[in-house]
């Protein structure tokens, strides 16, 4: 059985449909002898250039064509009836030759079917034509190998190419024929042709069903003939829009205009719903959505030129439906639904290549539906729309009132909700101090909060005894702590307080501002930490550059935890001292909050101690501070001890002034006797050569092997 499209396919150019301006050039040109020897016919698939070149070469070989035209007559067009005709029509004819380049795209193909024939002279007829179908798969060098000929080729050979992609075809060869475009057919046209079709197969047929196979055609009358053969053999000869509905995915007119309605009332749900529906029928989701760009284009134009019935295909009624649709999309719909077909295009382009269709409608819809989650420009110009609709009709945003009934709450004196950095180091000190030995020796870890060992009679803590208020009593108080810090000589007690020193580089309290809620976003804390960075940055670049490689990775609302790379520990510890956490901890106050400050390695490592990093005489020398003894100490110690300046001072650390002992208020333990003196006589002498020779080795005089 004979396919339809190729039964009905056009054999004169009367039965040509939709492509008249070159049907009506072809005629002239025939009929005036003015024809070109090579021709270019170009457009989408299924519009007849194929068998518009089979039509142009049975015009210039039918015998009755070229009797008519010997006798002066105006009919000289074939007829489809003489036998050059019919062999041209079957594929036969000695003078007509059909080549298909996308199977022959070499050199050696067009040397040998085109260049080696071309100069012989026709067998039947008068001329010979070849018709290269698909010319634009011809490779460079075979454009090179035919251009020659195609530019002078001898007097009865006429060239006709067919493609449907003439950007691919070289310059040269464009510039050397007559080119033809081929439009799309339009839907009426198909429509009409359909119909003519059902009614010589007998089909039984109505107009809404051939109007959803022309929409579905595109404009290629071909696809539109095979879709009504497929349609026949479905309905088992009738032909009916229920039955085209399902076997194409057609979404009816009223499915589209319920997604229409949904995206114009932001309905995310609703939209997601008839989604779920059209999979559950078995439709297509791509062509749903190239149907709801098509649906929502006619709204534009019915919003933009209003509800002229000449401008759809369904009259009036469709007309004021669309008119009512773009009312329901706001105050200035044009600019919405622009939007809304700029998405849903660019969804339909996206869905080609995607592995889950339907995931990427619904993202589209809910951008349509929920600008906020949208970033793009267009999505924040509507929201900007919003926001100005709202404040012309007198509504306040929920945001903007939430912020009107916090601004009492604001209006508290700073003073009362920001308590400065030393007041609250003062008032942590007494907790500080009364903390358990292993606690502080934890947090007084830091290389700048530690000197050497300091006799045990001394103030447990240094911020207990700056926050004194008297002079200390006559007697000294032994501390329960067994490492106590070293102090340096206390000042006046009408002096003003030191700034407070902190005590660990890794846990630090940022006393300051009121507490705030967790930022638990992770967008927001690394933007809020950016922030402390920048700021800190503003007050002191060395101390911003501490920060460079940190990141904050949790807030809880009252712990900030900021984590820095393996081998930051001198970052870490370096933040730590008192001077950069007067620019670092207000700084975490003002943009977080009160906050308690963590600073980890990645990996889940802290620092090490810095008398870890201490030489082994370095230790040596901390550990032989002098030790405290009572009042009866030796004759030599009382000496000492009649000498305010002369207080043990404690062995320097690398990375340490050497701190200097206060003056005790009582008795002064006297420090460990010194060894003995060398003698006179041995100062002189090598050491190798002196009494004391450790190893006691005779004083020969000689050196030793």
């Amino acid at each position: 059985m004979e396919s339809l499209y190729r039964k009905y396919r056009p054999l004169t150019f009367d039965s040509v449909v939709g492509q008249q301006h070159i049907v009506s050039t072809l005629e002239h040109a025939i009929t005036e002898g003015r024809l070109s020897h090579a021709y270019l016919f170009c457009g989408p698939r299924g519009t007849g250039k194929t068998t518009m070149a089979r039509i142009l070469a049975k015009a210039l070989l039918c015998r009755n064509a070229e009797a008519a035209r010997a006798e002066g007559a105006s009919g000289c067009m074939p007829d489809g009836t003489c036998e050059e005709c019919e062999l041209i029509a079957e594929g036969n004819h000695p003078d007509v030759y059909e080549l298909d380049a996308a199977s022959r795209t070499g050199v050696d193909n067009v040397r040998e079917e085109i260049i080696n024939s071309v100069n012989f002279a026709p067998v039947r007829g008068k001329c010979k034509i070849y018709i290269i179908d698909e010319v634009h798969m011809l490779t460079t060098a075979a454009f090179n190998a035919l251009l020659k000929t195609l530019e002078e080729p001898p007097a009865h050979v006429i060239f006709v190419l067919c493609t449907t992609d003439p950007q691919k075809i070289l310059e040269t060869i464009l510039s050397r024929c007559q080119r033809f475009d081929f439009h799309r057919i339009g839907n009426e046209d198909i429509a009409h042709r359909l119909s003519y079709v059902c009614e010589q197969e007998g089909f039984d047929y109505d107009d809404e069903a051939l109007a959803i196979v022309a929409r579905h055609a595109k404009g290629g009358m071909r696809d539109a003939l095979s879709t009504l053969e497929q349609l026949s053999v479905f309905g088992n000869g009738s032909v009916h829009a229920d039955d085209a509905r399902s076997l194409l995915g057609e979404v009816s007119d009223q499915i589209l205009g319920e997604f229409s309605r949904a995206i114009a009332d932001r309905d995310v749900a609703e939209l997601y719903g008839l989604i779920r529906a059209q999979v559950e029928e078995g439709n297509d989701l791509l062509e749903l959505t190239r149907d709801l760009v098509a649906h929502v284009r006619d709204v534009y134009v019915a919003c933009v030129a209003g509800a002229r019935a000449e401008l759809f295909e369904g009259g009036s009624e469709q007309a004021e439906a669309l008119a009512a649709e773009a009312a329901a999309f706001g105050e200035h719909p044009a600019d919405r639904l622009a939007r809304v077909l700029t998405v849903l295009d660019d969804a339909a382009l996206e869905m080609r290549g995607a592995s889950d269709v339907r995931l990427v409608l619904e993202i589209a819809c809910t951008r349509l539906a929920r600008p906020e989650a949208d970033l793009t420009i267009e999505a924040l110009a509507e929201r900007v729309a919003r926001l100005e609709a709202m404040v012309a009709n007198g509504a306040v945003p929920a945001s903007v009132a939430a912020a009107q009934a916090a601004a009492p709450a604001a209006s508290v004196p700073a003073a009362a909700q920001q308590p400065t950095l030393i007041s609250g180091a003062r008032a942590a000190a007494p907790a500080a101090s009364a903390a358990p030995a292993a606690t502080s020796a934890r947090q007084g870890g830091m290389p700048w909060d530690r000197g050497a060992a300091v006799p045990a009679a001394q103030p447990a803590s240094r911020s207990a005894s700056v926050s004194a208020s008297k002079p200390a009593a006559p007697a000294p108080q032994p501390a329960p702590t067994p490492t106590p810090q070293p102090v340096a000589a206390p000042a006046p007690a009408t002096a003003p307080a030191p700034k407070p020193q902190s005590n660990n580089a890794a846990q630090v309290a940022a006393a300051g501002t009121a507490e705030t809620p967790a930022v638990e976003d992770a967008g927001e804390l690394q933007r809020k930490w950016a922030e402390v960075v920048e700021r800190v940055k503003a007050r002191q670049a060395s101390y911003a550059g501490l920060l460079l490689n940190a990141r904050a990775t949790a807030d809880d609302g009252s712990r900030l935890t900021v984590s820095f790379p393996a081998g930051s520990t001198f970052a870490i510890k370096m933040l730590g001292r008192a001077d950069t956490q007067s620019v670092v901890l207000p700084t975490v106050s003002a943009v977080f909050g009160r906050r308690t400050v963590d600073y980890v390695l990645d990996g889940g490592g802290t620092p090490a101690p810095q008398h870890e990093e201490h030489s082994p005489s370095a230790r040596a020398a901390v550990s032989a501070d002098p030790q405290p003894v009572s009042s009866a100490a030796p004759a030599s110690s009382s000496a000492s001890a009649t000498q305010p300046k002369a207080a043990p001072i404690a062995a320097p650390t690398p990375s340490a002034p050497k701190p200097v002992m206060a003056k005790p208020a009582a008795p002064t333990p006297a420090p460990k006797p010194a060894s003995p003196a060398p003698k006179s006589s041995d100062l002189g002498k090598a050491p190798w050569l002196r009494s004391d020779n450790p190893a006691g080795a005779p004083a020969t005089g000689k050196l030793p092997t």
